[in-house]
């Protein structure tokens, strides 16, 4: 290594110490300052175990084929029960999005999509979460815009 290379590492060296010492942004405030635009939602603790049981759809078909109010529902926003717990409830910041499919899904019988179920996805306590979590997301005003998303500085 050159003498240059030297001083250069030991310049940032410096400015990294300095910059951890003097500036004072925790990692929560940076984790918000960059994902702003994604609209992070805190959840309970419960919640967050409710998300992780919903999971467990293997796809089967069971459930869709057994969904009664298929006649009753606009085929451009309602593909079928399954949706739900495969991937619309993997993504929180879109719930908001979703009014359309779960005012389809409520016309259904949920508790006979539940037995049906061979991965016994929780379809009831599912809708109910994303209603929730859709509505809080309402509630919550949109960032500015940014334009750009700023690159994470560790620090």
């Amino acid at each position: 290594m050159t003498v240059g290379s030297f001083l250069r590492l030991g310049y940032y060296f410096v400015k990294r110490l300095l910059l951890r010492l003097f500036r004072r942004k925790t990692g929560l405030e940076q984790f918000h300052e960059n994902y702003a635009e994604a609209r992070p939602l805190p959840l309970a603790p419960s919640d967050r175990e409710a998300l992780a049981s919903f999971s467990g759809c293997m796809a089967c078909g069971m459930c869709d084929a057994q969904f009664s109010a298929y006649g009753r529902a606009a085929r451009r926003e309602f593909h079928g029960p399954s949706d739900l717990p495969l991937s619309y409830s993997r993504s929180l910041p879109d719930y908001d999005a979703l009014a359309g499919y779960l005012a389809s899904l409520r016309r259904g019988d949920l508790e006979l999509l539940e037995r049906v179920c061979p991965a016994r996805v929780p379809f009831v306590r599912l809708a109910t979460f994303v209603e929730k979590v859709a509505t809080a997301l309402q509630n919550e005003p949109l960032p500015p815009e940014t334009g750009r998303r700023k690159r994470h500085d560790p620090g």
